[in-house]
């Protein structure tokens, strides 16, 4: 039996005795889960900076629809992933993007805005100083949304798909196969759907007679397996669409739009299905090798005798940089008066970590602190202390 645990392995729970094989996996994934998912403070710090982004917004066109979608709406964020919101509903003269850009530096919200006017969907990037979160702008669209919606929906039906993406998404961060413009790599969407499609095969399959306690750790053996050594990327695509699961690439090929190249990773756009979302993922077999890996280092850590395993079993494919923890502190000491620190921790993750954390971050005044207060008055009061995903809508949807 392992007891916690290494200062390296955070996530792991203090005094528990975490077993041996595939069951020391499932229980690992659940800590691991519980210590990833957003705090009352964490959710309540983003969602403070899209009410900001959306003033900000509004002031240029008062008519607009914000809406978030991606990750922060489903509740499959990172702690350091960035937030998606889509400006609809409105009509513009000239260029939105670059006056957006040019409000946001005027205004001081960011000092660096990359304006991506010639992608597929046209985005305006920007890191806001006040939170430090990374922010994704796009104008008139609404398959995001309907994307984000559709994923709850299958969270719904298969309450084991954030906890494998959680792990899977940390996994792909860590081996720089997260980002599908700079490495070709997959995005959170394209991951998320894999999970879909596989958990769909599944629950047609042997998933039904898994028993509860090792349910997590066999899903994500199987899946990196499946998507690391058994999977066709040649041969087939990937659909979550009535059933799910894969089909053959000739067949998608028929649906897609005129002309369209079928790329390595093919999954099939459940919103949209003549469009392709894995088609710029031009790393996807950098991505099956790094799932295979994953595989053989986590299937060697199940097998081995556990008198002869010292420490984490996930640990052998992911870790928690200290930049993350160190943001994750900052961001508990700086905003901890979004909510009540007195309070009930959810999912009891306020055990992972130390509000007292001032000597170990740059020195804050009183006087620092009580700018940031009126800079960062939170006007969230009622809502909910949980983060199953942030549904929020601006006043003009």
């Amino acid at each position: 039996m392992t007891k916690v645990a290494d200062q390296r392995e955070p996530w792991m729970v203090s005094n528990v005795e975490y077993g041996s094989g595939v069951a020391a996996l499932h229980q690992e994934i659940e800590h691991f889960y519980n210590y990833m998912v957003s705090t009352p403070t964490e959710y309540m710090m983003r969602m403070e900076a899209v009410h900001r982004i959306e003033r900000v917004v509004l002031s240029i066109w008062p008519d607009c629809c914000i809406e978030v979608f991606g990750s922060f709406r489903t509740g499959l964020n990172l702690p350091i992933s960035d937030i998606d919101i889509a400006v609809n509903n409105f009509y513009w003269q000239g260029s939105p993007l670059l006056e957006l850009k040019d409000t946001l530096i005027a205004r001081g919200v960011t000092d660096d805005v990359n304006v991506l006017d010639k992608a597929s969907v046209p985005v305006v990037k920007f890191t806001e100083q006040i939170s430090r979160i990374k922010f994704d702008i796009s104008f008139n669209t609404t398959s995001g949304v309907k994307a984000a919606e559709l994923v709850q929906q299958f969270i719904e039906q298969f309450p084991e798909l954030p906890k494998l993406v959680i792990v899977l998404k940390q996994y792909l961060l860590l081996q720089g196969l997260n980002e599908v413009y700079s490495s070709g790599g997959i995005s959170s969407y394209s991951v998320t759907l894999m999970c879909i499609s596989f958990l769909q095969q599944q629950s047609l399959s042997e998933a039904k007679n898994c028993k509860n306690d090792n349910k997590l750790g066999k899903l994500l053996l199987k899946f990196l397996d499946f998507y690391g050594r058994k999977f066709d990327y040649f041969k087939y695509g990937i659909s979550v669409r009535g059933s799910g699961g894969i089909v053959e690439k000739c067949v998608l090929q028929n649906s897609f739009a005129d002309g369209s190249w079928l790329s390595v990773l093919t999954i099939e756009d459940p919103i949209t299905p003549t469009n392709d979302i894995g088609r710029s993922s031009f790393g996807a077999l950098d991505v099956k090798q790094g799932f295979e890996v994953a595989f053989l280092k986590l299937s060697k850590q199940v097998d081995m005798d556990a008198s002869k395993r010292s420490g984490s079993i996930l640990a052998s494919i992911i870790n928690v940089p200290q930049s993350m923890m160190s943001y994750r502190n900052w961001v508990h000491f700086k905003f901890r008066h979004l909510t009540d620190i007195s309070a009930e921790p959810v999912n009891g993750i306020e055990q992972y970590f130390d509000i007292d954390v001032k000597l170990q971050l740059n020195a804050t005044t009183s006087e620092d602190e009580e700018e940031d207060k009126k800079e960062i008055g939170s006007n969230l009061n009622d809502m909910p202390l949980t983060h199953n995903g942030c549904q929020y809508k601006g006043l003009g949807c």
